[in-house]
């Protein structure tokens, strides 16, 4: 059931909630000219004061009060919305009503959307702002707070993820907001290789984020540096569609800067060639061939026979390079050689966590992958990855593992292996409940527990691959 589904089921019973915002998310009127604006403005000041202390009671008490009378506040602060994305956020810590988090996550939806609305009307006041684009700029980077929501704490349907960022950068422009362009490049991905969006479309967004990023690595002072940390994030997302959206050419515009700025590099100009060919372009396309030829010219056989010296003293470096070649198996094998001369318990927990997930990832050879993701674990003490890689594998396979009760359980598995890595390993803590966060609404069904005579707390085994034990817990 997606969030608008969820609200539609929830406003029935709304009024069991501890409140509830009436007919307020269609204004934004100010206390100005309110006729109890004195109440109101108290009430401001009596949330506001409760917010900064953690008392959360009263704030949401009086936050009721200032957002029923005066949305906008004084129209020249956007407090009363974004304060509500805060009070609702908490109220969905306090509680596993799926129901009730439904509610909330869709009433801070709002909260954002009419925020952006006021905004964009002008309703709300901007200081040093004389055209309409600085008040768009403000809606934008409230929609891209409410984007990064949706992608990382509600697991919201893919679509709304997407209009919801188009949104955003329709708005926003160049000034949209790092933490936007992964779940807009995401919801490119998805859609368009389920065929819910055209190639024409995938390629503008995919353009239109890229434009983004370029603008922000060089002109963003501040946050300049953000953004280039994505690169590698969104090109994993790009990777699952271009070589079916894009032609030759497209590769090229991306592959032949980077030869050449090294031309002299003869291993990347091998890796190039390899790479343009694989996507469909003409072994005798000029650049080709030049590529060709200048590789031969830089990479003698001294500099071949070094490489393979050192790869043969070093076998994770020829890892490495053979899982950038994609050639996997290969890969598997010199890790496999290096935990066997490596004595340093840290950096074989290294090599079996990389072996593990070019197992896991690449090859699908699912027992393997995890036996060794928990012999890393083992090997480096307190790391959470490990444990993140063997959920993740739970995660994907789940659909395989028989029929929809053993399918939950499996989620449950992989449920259990995102918190472990979150108790181990406090620097991946907000990524691993993030991931297991997503998967609360798949939990077994309580009704089919007690049709097989099984209760909250039993110990069950996961049939399939898995072949674990997992505390049933229920939606």
């Amino acid at each position: 059931m997606n969030l608008l589904s969820n609200f539609r089921a929830v406003t029935i019973i709304s009024a069991v909630f501890i409140f509830s915002v009436v007919d307020v998310f269609t204004q934004c009127e100010t206390w100005m000219d309110a006729p109890n604006s004195d109440d109101i403005i108290s009430a401001h000041s009596v949330y506001r004061q409760a917010l900064r202390v953690n008392d959360m009671e009263i704030a949401i008490e009086n936050w009721k009060i200032a957002i029923e009378g005066a949305p906008a506040a004084d129209g020249q602060r956007d407090f009363h919305f974004t304060d509500g994305v805060t009070i609702y956020k908490y109220k969905i810590s306090q509680t596993e009503d799926e129901e009730k988090i439904s509610f909330y996550q869709e009433r801070i939806i709002q909260l954002y959307e009419q925020a952006a609305d006021c905004y964009i009307a002008q309703a709300i006041s901007l200081r040093s702002c004389s055209n309409q684009s600085c008040y768009d700029e403000r809606a934008g980077v409230l929609l891209g707070r409410m984007v990064y929501d949706m992608f990382y704490e509600f697991n919201s349907p893919t679509q709304l993820v997407y209009n919801a960022s188009l949104r955003t950068m329709d708005l926003a422009g160049n000034k949209t907001e790092y933490i936007v362009l992964i779940p807009a490049i995401a919801a490119v991905s998805r859609l368009y290789r389920s065929g819910q969006i055209s190639d024409e479309d995938a390629a503008k967004n995919h353009k239109r984020i890229e434009e983004i990023l370029k603008y922000n690595i060089e002109n963003n002072a501040q946050f300049g540096a953000q953004f280039e940390q994505l690169i590698p994030s969104i090109n994993h997302y790009v990777a699952q569609f271009e070589r079916d959206l894009y032609d030759c050419d497209y590769f090229k515009e991306r592959l032949l800067p980077q030869f050449e700025a090294n031309p002299a590099d003869g291993e990347q100009a091998r890796n190039i060639f390899s790479q343009l060919r694989s996507r469909g372009c003409d072994e005798d396309d000029p650049d080709l061939t030049a590529i060709r030829k200048r590789s031969e010219e830089f990479v003698d056989s001294v500099n071949v026979a070094m490489q393979a010296d050192l790869e043969e003293r070093n076998p994770a470096l020829a890892a490495r390079r053979l899982f950038d070649e994609g050639n996997f198996t290969a890969a598997v094998e010199r890790y496999q050689a290096a935990i066997a001369q490596e004595d340093n318990d840290v950096r074989r927990g290294e090599f079996y966590f990389a072996m593990a997930s070019i197992q896991g990832r690449q090859l699908n050879q699912y027992n393997n992958a995890r036996n060794n993701a928990l012999r890393a674990a083992e090997l480096k003490p307190n790391w959470g990855a490990p444990y993140l890689l063997v959920g993740d594998l739970y995660a994907t396979t789940a659909r395989s593992c028989g029929d929809d009760w053993n399918q939950r359980l499996a989620i449950l598995a992989a449920i259990d292996k995102y918190r472990q890595a979150a108790r181990v390993d406090s620097s991946v803590a907000t990524d691993a409940l993030s991931r297991a966060n997503r998967y609360l609404s798949s939990k077994p069904e309580r009704g089919d527990g007690h049709m097989m005579g099984i209760s909250e707390g039993d110990r069950v085994r996961v049939n399939c691959w898995i072949n674990e034990t997992v505390s049933v817990r229920f939606r």
